[in-house]
């Protein structure tokens, strides 16, 4: 199985009316990740963060008006397997999560910001 996204980047704007607040995660897996962000009733585009390597961090703000939020977490190269996306419904605080393990058995866990 081929992983299409090797090197794959996209820079998108951060939200102009962002709160205080941000999702945030850390690549400790041994794998390509990609992370999309579908903001509920905002005027804010949705976005994705690419192809994030090992040992990287990244984060979005969360805007301001947004009412809710879809992640999304895709491991590159994962044929099947458990859902590992965050289910968040508070947006009133910051969320930050750490990926780890392998392209076939990866592992999402919550840590402080």
């Amino acid at each position: 199985m081929g992983v299409a996204l090797v090197g794959a980047m996209v820079t998108v704007p951060q939200a102009s009316a962002g709160s205080a607040n941000s999702i945030g995660f850390t690549n400790n897996g041994w794998f390509l990740v990609d992370t999309c962000y579908k903001w509920k009733s905002s005027t804010t585009a949705d976005s994705c963060d690419y192809a994030k390597p090992i040992n990287q961090d990244w984060h979005v703000d969360i805007p301001a008006d947004a009412k809710g939020v879809r992640v999304e977490v895709t491991v590159a190269g994962q044929g099947s397997g458990g859902n590992i996306s965050p289910q968040i419904t508070d947006l009133n605080r910051s969320h930050c999560y750490v990926l780890s393990g392998y392209t076939f058995n990866p592992t999402i866990t919550e840590k402080d910001c």
